[in-house]
C-alpha cells in the first residue's frame, strides 16, 4: 500500500511548533523559508514523496490553521451548517485549578485564506469529564438555534457523569443551560452523543447506561447493558427513545440526515460477544431493527474505544458512508462502505489499510462524489503514530495513502477530526506535549488529490463496489513478535510509580501474565477481581501478574487510589504514552498475555479475562506449575 509522505523539509510536526496559533499570523519570512526547503519556488506545499511504489505520486499542499486555544486543549470535534465550521474543544484554564471550560470557534473567510474567530465560552465548571474519546459539541437546529453537550460528573463515583446541554438563540454570543439530555435520574456512565439538525430542533443519539447499575462498576457484582437512545432537544430534552438495548460500552456514535430521515451508526454487543458497527434507521413506520453495517465477526469480550464516522452526501442524501474500524480475525484493519438507499443496505466494504492500524477512524465527502478517509497508524519507533488519509474514487478506487503528520499512539492523542469547506479539507488534532496537550490544525486543498479535479460533481457510486485489497501485512518472516503463540515476548518496558523502569526482560526466569488497562475502561475494572484471584492462587507457585496502567501521567494518583480501592495486590507499571499499542498491536482494552519463563507467548486475550477461563486455565496447566491446576 502506498504512503505518500512529504517532501525533505520534514514532517508537519516539525512544522507547526513554529507557528502561531492564527493562521494570519504566520510571518512571510516564515513562508519564505518554508517554500525555500520544499525546494519548490512557487508551490505553496509539499511535492508528495512515497517509498518507491508505483502510485507514490502527487502533492499535499497543506496550510496551517491553528485553532485559538490553549495549553492543554483535548477533544477537538467539527460541526457544520451550510457553509459554517465551526470548532469545539475543552480548556483547562490556567490558574483556576481543575476548572475546565467548554470553548467554541466559528471559521471564517479572512484575507486570502480563512482563520477561526476568537473563542467563546459556552461553559465552565469543576465538574466536567474530560476524556480522550468521548468529545463535546454543537449543533446548529433547524430553528437557527445552537444546542451544545459536554460531559459532567455526577454522583462521587469518577465514572458516573451526565450529558449537559447549553442552548444559544443568538448565534453562539451567550448560552444558557438547558439541563440534561437524559431524564433517568440514574448515577451511571451517559456519553459519546452525536447529534443532527432535525425539524424540531436538535436530534441528539448517547450511550446510556442507566441499565447498569454502579454496583456492576465498583464491586463488579450486579448486570446491565449499555443502551442506544435517541431524543430531540428543543428549549430541553424531550422523552428518549431507546433503539438497541445491548451495545458497546464506550465507542463513539455518529449520525446523519438522510433523504429518508435520521440515521446513527455505533457498535453493537452481542450475546456472544461480536461487536460489529451496526445502523438504526428512522423510517415512516418508526425506528428500524438494528442491522449490520458489514458483518465482520468481531468476538471480543471488550470495548475497544474505536467507533465508526458516518457521512451523507450533500445534494444527494440517499448516499451514505461509513469508515471504521476492526480486528476480527486478529486482523486489524480500516474499511469504508457506502450505501445508495439511505442505509438500507451497504455494499461490501473497501480495504483502506491492514498494516496495523489503530482506527481513530473519520470520513467527509469530497465534493465529487468520492471520499476521503482519516484514520491512526503506528509508525518507526514505540509509542510514535502517524495520521493517514486516503481517497476513494466514485468507482470504488482507493488512492494513494498520505502521511499527514507524526504524532503518538498515546491515547491522549485523541480522535482526529477531518471537515470539508468548499474545495479544501481541514483536519485537526490534539498533539501530546510531555504531560500537556495541544491542538493543530491544517487546511489541504482537494485538488491535491490525484484524480479529485477530473471527477465530475455529478459523479455517482458504482454498484457492487467489490472489497479492495491492501497491500502488505503484519509479516511473520524473521519477525521475533507477531502475536500468535510461539513468538517472542517483544521489546517494551513501562515505569514503576516512581519513576524506575522495568523491561519485559527483567521479568524472564518466571512465567508471567501481563495485563494492559485503564482506570476509564469499564471492562478493565470489572476483570480485576479476576486477576487479583489469579495472583493469589498462582503467583505463590511462581507466576507473576504484572498489570499495565495506560492512563495518561495525570491520572496516576487516580490510578494508585483504584488499586488501593480494589486491593490489587500484584505489581503495577505505567505506560503513560501508551506504548503498548504499538508494541502489542493492541487495538483495545483491556489486553493480556502469558509468556513462559523464557518469554515465549503461550496465551492471550482481547478483552475481559474471568475467574472460569478455560483457555486461560489450560495455558497456565501447560506451564506446569506446581500449584493448583484450576483457576
Amino acid at each position: 500500500m502506498a504512503r505518500v509522505g512529504l517532501h525533505n523539509i520534514g514532517t508537519l510536526s516539525d512544522i507547526l511548533p513554529l507557528m502561531m496559533n492564527h493562521a494570519t499570523s504566520i510571518s512571510a519570512g516564515f513562508l519564505l523559508l518554508a517554500l525555500m526547503a520544499c525546494g519548490a519556488p512557487g508551490q505553496d506545499g509539499a511535492t508528495a514523496e512515497g517509498p518507491g511504489t508505483a502510485d507514490s505520486t502527487g502533492s499535499l499542499t497543506f496550510h496551517p490553521l491553528n485553532p485559538p486555544s490553549g495549553p492543554g486543549a483535548l477533544a477537538p470535534r467539527f460541526s457544520t451548517s451550510q457553509d459554517e465550521v465551526f470548532l469545539t474543544w475543552l480548556q483547562p484554564l490556567a490558574g483556576a485549578g481543575e476548572t475546565m471550560a467548554l470553548l467554541f470557534s466559528r471559521l471564517e473567510a479572512g484575507s486570502g485564506s480563512d482563520r477561526w474567530s476568537e473563542p467563546t465560552e459556552i461553559a465552565r465548571g469543576q465538574d466536567f469529564f474530560a476524556n480522550w474519546a468521548d468529545n463535546p459539541g454543537l449543533r446548529r437546529g433547524a430553528d437557527g438555534s445552537l444546542t451544545a453537550h459536554w460531559l459532567a460528573r455526577s454522583g462521587p463515583d469518577p465514572y458516573a457523569y451526565d450529558i449537559r446541554l447549553a442552548r444559544s438563540s443568538d448565534s453562539g454570543r451567550t448560552w444558557e443551560p438547558a439541563g440534561t439530555l437524559h431524564h433517568d435520574g440514574v448515577t451511571s456512565e451517559h456519553g459519546f452523543v452525536s447529534t443532527i439538525s432535525d425539524l424540531a430542533g436538535v436530534r441528539a443519539f448517547w450511550l446510556d447506561g442507566r441499565e447498569m447499575t454502579m454496583e456492576s462498576h465498583d464491586s463488579h457484582a450486579g448486570s446491565g447493558n449499555m443502551t442506544l437512545r435517541t431524543a430531540v432537544v428543543g428549549q430541553q430534552a424531550g422523552s428518549d427513545e431507546l433503539l438497541d438495548e445491548r451495545v458497546c460500552e464506550c465507542c463513539q456514535t455518529a449520525a446523519g440526515m438522510t433523504a429518508t430521515g435520521p440515521v446513527v451508526v455505533y457498535r453493537d454487543r452481542s450475546a456472544d460477544e461480536t461487536r460489529d458497527i451496526w445502523i438504526v434507521r428512522q423510517t415512516e413506520s418508526g425506528w428500524s431493527e438494528p442491522r449490520p453495517v458489514h458483518a465482520d465477526g468481531w468476538r471480543v469480550p471488550g470495548c475497544p474505544v474505536n467507533g465508526p464516522s458516518l457521512a451523507v452526501r450533500p445534494g444527494h442524501e440517499e448516499e451514505l458512508a461509513v469508515a471504521w474500524f476492526t480486528a476480527a480475525e486478529t486482523r486489524p484493519r480500516v474499511q469504508v462502505a457506502f450505501s445508495r438507499n439511505g442505509g438500507a443496505g451497504f455494499d461490501a466494504p473497501i480495504l483502506l489499510d491492514d498494516v496495523s492500524p489503530l482506527g481513530r477512524v473519520d470520513v467527509v465527502w469530497d465534493g465529487k462524489g468520492g471520499v476521503v478517509v482519516l484514520w491512526l497508524s503506528p509508525r518507526g519507533e514505540e509509542g510514535a503514530a502517524e495520521l493517514l488519509l486516503r481517497r476513494v474514487a466514485p468507482d470504488g478506487t482507493a488512492g494513494a495513502v498520505y502521511h499527514v503528520i507524526d504524532t503518538s499512539t498515546a491515547r491522549s492523542s485523541g480522535f482526529p477530526r477531518l471537515v470539508r469547506r468548499g474545495e479544501n479539507l481541514i483536519l485537526v488534532w490534539t498533539q501530546p506535549e510531555g504531560e500537556s496537550t495541544r491542538l493543530q490544525a491544517v487546511s489541504l486543498s482537494l485538488s491535491s488529490l490525484p484524480g479529485w479535479a477530473a471527477s465530475p460533481e455529478s459523479a455517482q457510486l458504482s454498484g457492487g463496489v467489490a472489497a479492495a485489497t491492501a497491500d502488505g501485512g503484519r509479516g511473520e518472516d524473521g519477525r521475533p513478535w507477531d502475536g500468535a503463540s510461539g513468538s517472542r515476548a517483544p521489546e517494551y518496558g513501562a515505569l514503576t510509580f516512581e519513576g524506575d523502569p522495568v523491561r519485559l526482560a527483567d521479568l524472564r526466569g518466571r512465567p508471567l501474565l501481563i495485563n494492559f488497562w485503564a482506570t476509564w475502561c469499564m471492562p478493565c475494572r470489572q476483570e480485576t477481581p479476576a486477576l487479583i484471584g489469579i495472583h493469589d492462587r498462582y503467583g505463590p507457585h511462581g507466576l507473576q501478574v504484572v498489570g499495565v496502567s495506560v492512563d495518561t501521567a495525570g491520572d496516576r494518583e487516580k490510578v494508585r487510589d483504584f488499586l488501593a480501592r480494589e486491593g490489587v495486590s500484584y505489581q503495577t507499571l505505567l505506560d503513560p504514552e501508551d506504548r503498548a499499542a504499538q508494541t502489542f498491536g493492541l487495538p483495545m482494552l483491556p489486553g493480556s498475555y502469558l509468556f513462559n519463563r523464557d518469554g515465549i507467548l503461550v496465551w492471550s486475550r482481547l478483552g475481559v479475562v474471568t475467574p472460569d477461563d478455560a483457555e486461560l486455565r489450560a495455558a497456565l496447566d501447560s506451564l506446569r506449575l506446581p500449584g493448583p491446576s484450576t483457576l
